[in-house]
């Protein structure tokens, strides 16, 4: 039998139609020791509460007094955590069982300065699948090569491409004091860049693949030109 030892942390705002599938996929899975839903504005927390699923055991259930948009709502996520491996998942996209099963086979609990993610993922949209960043797949990024690969194509893709597993421990590089606000829709490439400067290794794993769903609710789409621009004119070099 598994000892469960993953969180589920899920930072939201008006995803039900998403959760409802893949909310009862992560509670029955043998690693997760919990789920956490971190809801902005209360709605998807109603919604769980209704459903047939709402009394587990293994789900927790957190409304925020205020929005605190992605990177802060992320960030408090990972603090509501009781294990020491937190898997931050965007509330929009799927994780099949594949994904865990992959995941368990080559995760080292005991080494605490690893982020595992995927290069895998797949963007569905219109029916149509596409993979971006396929050829990052084994990559380990680390502050050595991290300048590097911005001269590589969708290194964009790439970098504000979130769920990840990630050490508790984390927290200590992610600032208290960074707001929302300053990142908007640009959070994934700070938060790793700031894995990678703390001293982490970030680990895209081989067959670790999701589907990330591209579609008109998107805090992308909704914030493209605020988003764009941070993202385009940071100086992301370490």
């Amino acid at each position: 039998m598994t000892t469960p030892w993953l969180t589920i942390a899920i930072p939201t705002l008006n995803r039900w139609k998403f959760l409802q599938d893949s909310l009862p996929t992560f509670l029955d899975r043998p690693e997760v020791a919990e789920v956490i839903v971190c809801d902005e504005n209360g709605d998807d927390a109603k919604q769980c509460m209704n459903s047939s699923f709402a009394q587990h055991p293994r789900l927790r259930i957190v409304v925020n007094e205020r929005v605190l948009g992605i990177y802060e709502n992320k960030r408090k996520c990972i603090s509501l955590s009781e294990t020491n491996w937190v898997a931050v998942l965007d509330s929009d996209n799927f994780f099949p069982e594949e994904w865990f099963d992959t995941l368990t086979d080559v995760i080292n609990l005991n080494d605490l300065f690893r982020v595992y993610a995927s290069a895998e993922a797949k963007h569905v949209s219109n029916g149509s699948v596409k993979e971006y960043t396929k050829d990052f797949s084994g990559l380990e990024l680390t502050a050595k090569v991290w300048n590097s690969i911005f001269e590589k194509p969708n290194w964009n893709f790439l970098l504000n491409e979130g769920n990840w597993v990630v050490p508790k421990r984390v927290l200590e590089v992610l600032p208290a004091s960074v707001k929302s606000s300053d990142l908007m829709a640009a959070d994934a490439i700070f938060m790793l860049r700031s894995f990678v400067a703390g001293g982490y290794t970030v680990h895209y794993v081989p067959g670790l693949a999701y589907f990330h769903t591209v579609h008109d609710g998107s805090t992308w789409l909704k914030t493209e030109r605020e988003s764009t621009k941070i993202l385009n004119q940071t100086n992301w070099f370490i």
